[in-house]
């Protein structure tokens, strides 16, 4: 990966840039792959919930009611990323990037792997749909303080024209999570019965995130510490509490993040999770077809990814957002006249368009953009901040926003509006906040 990463670069026009060490290819691989396997983990549960958990966790409700209540449970786990990205954001800046990163990883790996394990309401009753709250609620906790901490690690260490390129690793390998955990579900939902999928194979990719928790606990053991951060921890401006340090004189960056984050996770979960289970329920497409275009569609993106953050380390953050969420917005209305034609293969074009292109121009410089709006001795704090609160205040509640606005009226324009709305706020933010790509950390 970092032979063909280093190579696309010097032809990007970085031949002056600092050389990539074994070490720094140590820590871009066990960062990224950390990454794939925690959006493993955190997708699983994404694709899983809308096809089964509403009669496995919630058989009592109507069907309105029951999807409501799984897009809740789907919700949570973004409601903890903020408290998250704060804890363990403060701890990144004050006790290291690495050792946070490890905890979070474990974290993860076994709250997914008791999912697999949970009985169902009508084995336990209502303690089943409880502990699903619990464990969702872990899961985000620790996916929320584990992206700055990667995304911080790698910047920190990388060649400074090449930051966004590398940066964007981090950010190109959640696709390919994305893509074992959509390509393995399909997998699964085309050799197994629906009823047996509903009744106990659901269970199969989260029981075998054990596995991958083992592997990539080891893997990230290997990795150094970032080299600014040593630097200020041993200067006199080693920070004693970051994150009140950032609520106090960052808070414009705190926001520009935000909304950065905000519009490209209401885009993609909106386009993923709530049409998926849109599709599946309500107009009977089949599930493995949908999950198989969300993977075809994370393929695209992972390769455009690292492309486009190269070029915006030549021309800037800002332009190629700028671009994503104006597309975006032009995009919505067509994608939903596409989703309502009930045919799979227009829906999967759409899918593919969506996220491996749309998306793809605002996520690929995301990364570098929300770290860079922060100095070193508070980054994984502030940028911690405003990525998952652009999280949960986007993504996060995009599908149980979608379904609530549908309801059964069965109209697209609201959900279109709503989208509209946060891309408008959006790309004032982007805007209005301030281009890093050549600034020094």
């Amino acid at each position: 990966m970092t032979d063909r990463a280093e190579t696309m670069a010097g032809a990007m026009g970085y031949a002056d840039a600092a050389p990539v060490t074994p070490a720094y290819r140590k820590l871009v691989v066990a960062s990224s792959l950390g990454s794939v396997i925690e959006h493993y983990d955190f997708f699983i549960y994404a694709f899983t919930a809308p096809i089964v958990f509403d009669r496995f966790f919630f058989p009592k409700m109507d069907s309105v009611a029951s999807m409501l209540a799984v897009y809740a449970t789907f919700a949570v786990g973004f409601v903890a990323r903020p408290l998250g990205g704060m804890v363990f954001g403060h701890y990144g800046d004050r006790l290291g990037r690495k050792a946070m990163l490890t905890i979070t990883f474990l974290l993860m790996g076994i709250a997914s792997f008791l999912i697999g394990c949970l009985p169902s309401y009508e084995s336990i009753g209502v303690a089943a749909p409880v502990a699903l709250v619990v464990l969702r609620f872990i899961q985000g906790f620790a996916f929320g303080g584990e992206y700055m901490n990667a995304v911080s690690l790698t910047l920190e260490n990388a060649p400074s024209a090449r930051r966004g390129f590398f940066a964007s690793f981090i950010n190109a390998s959640g696709p390919i999570g994305v893509i074992l955990a959509s390509g393995f579900i399909a997998l699964l939902g085309y050799l197994a019965s629906p009823e047996d999928f509903a009744r106990w194979v659901w269970r199969v990719p989260f029981v075998l995130s054990f596995a991958l928790v083992i592997l990539g606990t080891y893997i990230r053991f290997q990795v150094d510490e970032s080299t600014p951060f040593k630097a200020v921890q041993a200067s006199t401006a080693k920070p004693r509490t970051p994150l009140l340090d950032v609520i106090r004189s960052w808070k414009k960056s705190v926001l520009f993040g935000c909304l950065a984050n905000m519009v490209h996770s209401t885009f993609q979960y909106m386009s993923t999770v709530f049409v998926l289970g849109y599709a599946v329920k309500t107009l009977g497409m089949p599930g493995s077809g949908v999950t198989f275009g969300t993977m075809l569609a994370n393929v695209l993106e992972m390769c455009l990814v690292p492309l486009i953050a190269s070029y915006s380390d030549r021309f800037g953050r800002r332009p190629f957002m700028v671009a994503g969420i104006l597309l975006a917005a032009a995009w919505y209305p067509i994608y939903f006249q596409l989703v309502a034609t009930k045919d799979l293969t227009l829906l999967i074009v759409g899918l593919v368009v969506s996220i491996g292109i749309i998306h793809a121009l605002m996520f690929a410089p995301e990364a570098a953009f929300t770290a860079e709006l922060f100095p070193t001795k508070v980054r994984v704090s502030g940028s911690s901040l405003g990525k998952q609160m652009g999280i949960i205040l986007g993504g996060g509640i995009a599908p149980l926003v979608g379904a609530a606005l549908m309801g059964q009226g069965g109209s697209f324009l609201p959900v279109i509006l709503y989208f509209e709305a946060i891309a408008l706020c959006a790309l004032i933010g982007v805007i209005m906040a301030p281009e890093s790509a050549k600034r020094a950390l």
